[in-house]
Order: C-alpha cells, then structure tokens, then sequence
C-alpha cells in the first residue's frame, strides 16, 4: 500500500512540476519567438536575467512592486487588526450594525466602487503617486472579518485581569491582543501581499508614470520595449513569482494557523 501511495505521489509532483520545468525551458530559449522545446539552457536563461537588470526598467518595476505590496500589507495588518479586535473584545453602540455593514461590502463586486474611489483619488491629487495605489487599500472588509473572527477566541478574562491591573485598551492590545493574533495577521498580510503583487487593474489606472508601475503593468510592456522575445517575457514572469513563493514558504505554518481559526486555548 506504501508503495503506491508514493508512486501516486511521485506522478501528482511529476504533473505538477512540469509547467514549472516548461516555464524554465522557455526562458532558456535563445530565439525570440522560438518556445525552446523542453530543452534547458542555464546560460541563456542567465542572459535574460541579466538582460532586464541591465536593461529597461525592470528593476523599478520590482521595487514598485515591492513597495506597494509590503506597504499595503503592513497598513492592512494595522488597521484591520485593531478594527477587529474591537469589533469582538470591546461593546460599544451599534457594534453589531457597524461590523454588519462591514462583512455587507463583501458583497459587493471590486468593479463598482472603482469609479468613485478613483474620483476621491483625483480630488486629493495622488494621481500618479505612491499613496494612491497605497491608500484605497490599506484596510479590508475581510481583514476586518477575519481578525475578528480570531479574536473571538481570545479569552475575556485574560483581558479583563490585564483591566483589572489598570492596562490601558491600547496597551492591552499592543501586549495581549496583538501576539495572540499573530497567526491571523500573519496570514492577512500574505494574502494582502499576493493580492497586491497581481495587482493590475489599479496602478493602471492610477499610475501614468512609468517610473511608478508595479510588475503586472510593467510586464504588460515587455513586449514592445524588447520587440517581444517570448524567452525574455518568460523570464520576467518566472522572476516575478519568486518573491511570492518565497513569503509563502516562510509564513505557511502560521497561513495554516490563521486559516484554523484555533489556536488560542482557553
């Protein structure tokens, strides 16, 4: 039974893995239109990675995607964890209306506060800047729910002894709240950072300056700055998807953890 258990396994990794080898194979292909086959060239593939070092604006690409994805992670981990965890530890009026107008907005297609949001955008003049494509997403309806959620678990009398030694909310907060929903917050800022770095639709509509799009609008020009040269695109893609692999490899356990929505003992 071992055996073919990990012989299934071998042929479901083996599937797996072979676009991954594809995208290698293409990115090693030395013609500009050329796939490549399925053969691998490591000294052309390091080429076009220094291809788009060197040249063009793919590293201002990268940063802006780096910037705007750990900025927003970071303001969404903020603001969403203290919003939740007031919504299930403090009472306070209409508490229930406030957090049921909140998860209402789920509701609520992406395509439809675009307008507006970008209108409050233009009134402020963050048309083409950083805190444009930063702000409008520095808080989520689901970051609210899921942190609130979590919090849920987190015992009123170990909250209620801190009150009781004369601990401040926000001190009760900082130094209980906050460590218990790490798992939580922990995985809102990898989902927050995913959604940021496939980001397209935004930064295009707000960002006419070169030098401030991310990666999914830079590479969307790739194929008219080097005359598209699909081993080159294919290189850009398969660096692009190093970083997210690379977040998600180091916060799994706590991805997992903050999925659970268990892991505070009473």
């Amino acid at each position: 039974m071992k055996v073919v258990r990990g012989t299934l396994l071998t042929l479901v990794v083996a599937v797996l893995l072979l676009p991954v080898y594809a995208m290698f194979a293409v990115s090693s292909a030395s013609d500009v239109t050329d796939l490549g086959g399925f053969d691998f060239d490591a000294s052309q593939l390091g080429a076009h990675v220094s291809q788009l070092f060197n040249q063009g604006d793919f590293p201002v690409y990268l940063g802006n995607s780096l910037i705007l994805s750990l900025g927003i992670g970071v303001l969404e981990v903020i603001f969403s964890s203290a919003a939740g965890y007031a919504l299930a530890q403090l009472r306070f009026p209409g508490s229930r209306v406030l957090f049921a107008l909140i998860v209402g907005t789920l509701s609520l297609s992406p395509i439809v506060v675009l307008v507006p949001m970008y209108l409050i955008v233009k009134e402020l003049g963050w048309i083409n800047s950083y805190q444009g494509m930063i702000v409008p997403f520095m808080m989520s309806a689901f970051g609210v729910f899921l942190v609130r959620q979590f919090a849920l678990a987190i015992p009123r009398e170990l909250l209620l002894s801190a009150r009781v030694d004369g601990a401040s909310e926000l001190r009760i907060f900082v130094r209980i709240g906050a460590p218990l929903l790490r798992p939580a917050l922990l995985t809102l800022f990898l989902l927050q950072f995913l959604a940021q770095w496939d980001n397209l639709l935004w930064p295009l509509i707000v960002a006419n300056d070169p030098g401030l799009w991310p990666l999914p609008v830079g590479l969307s020009q790739l194929q008219t700055e080097y005359d598209f040269s699909i081993g080159l695109v294919s290189t850009a893609a398969l660096i692009t998807a190093v970083p997210p692999l690379v977040l998600m490899f180091m916060l799994q356990r706590y991805y997992v953890a903050g999925l659970t929505l268990g892991g505070v003992r009473k």
